[in-house]
């Protein structure tokens, strides 16, 4: 039962992967810079002066893909993007909450099943994995949530590395996972910021 309940978490973690291939940036501000980016389900973040969020695009086609938000704007005169992936496994997970939080107080386990399943699907798409990092808890609105982070080459179609930082947790019943997504050059820049970011949610 343990192993099908954490099966079907990594499961949901590589849609939510995936899913943040599409680099198309929308034109529709979602949340002006400075302000307050409302994620469904989860909460609100604090914007930087200088960041704003806005709708993605190229989704229509992607039944999975949660939902999307670009984040772009200039800081000290360079321009910056990112991509915010938050999933919600609408299934109620009941009593298997209870074993997905014995993963939860051991980040690694969730990693050492997330990183073949991901390698594989990667492989598939004509990607890879560059650097895997040791998953663990990292805080977000004042808890401190399991988060994988991993250096990638996510499909063929864009093959170019990227950076991917997943949290997973439980909220309300429900299993999310709440991704960042940006070009690898810009990785050290986008941690930084999500980090402060991170401290900013204020849960639904």
């Amino acid at each position: 039962m343990k192993t099908r309940i954490r099966g079907k978490v990594i499961l949901w973690l590589l849609l939510l992967i995936l899913a943040g291939n599409a680099f198309k940036t929308g034109n529709v501000v979602w949340a002006e810079a400075g302000g307050t980016l409302e994620v469904a389900g989860i909460g609100s973040f604090g914007l930087p002066d200088w960041l704003e969020a806005k709708a993605a695009k190229g989704l229509e086609n992607q039944p999975n893909a949660g939902i999307q938000y670009d984040l772009v704007g200039f800081s000290t005169d360079t321009w910056h993007y990112a991509r915010l992936v938050s999933y919600k496994m609408e299934q109620n997970l009941g009593v298997a909450a209870m074993l997905f939080g014995v993963a939860e107080a051991n980040p690694q386990v969730l990693g050492e099943l997330a990183r073949p399943l991901l390698e594989k699907s990667l492989a598939d798409n004509g990607g890879k994995i560059l650097e895997w990092s040791t998953p663990k808890k990292a805080p977000l609105g004042g808890r401190n949530v399991p988060a994988i982070s991993a250096r990638l080459i996510m499909t063929e179609k864009v093959p170019l590395p990227m950076a991917a930082t997943v949290y997973v947790f439980m909220y309300q019943d429900r299993l999310f996972a709440l991704g960042l997504f940006s070009p690898d050059s810009d990785r050290q820049f986008w941690a930084q910021q999500f980090r402060q970011m991170a401290t900013t949610l204020k849960w639904k």
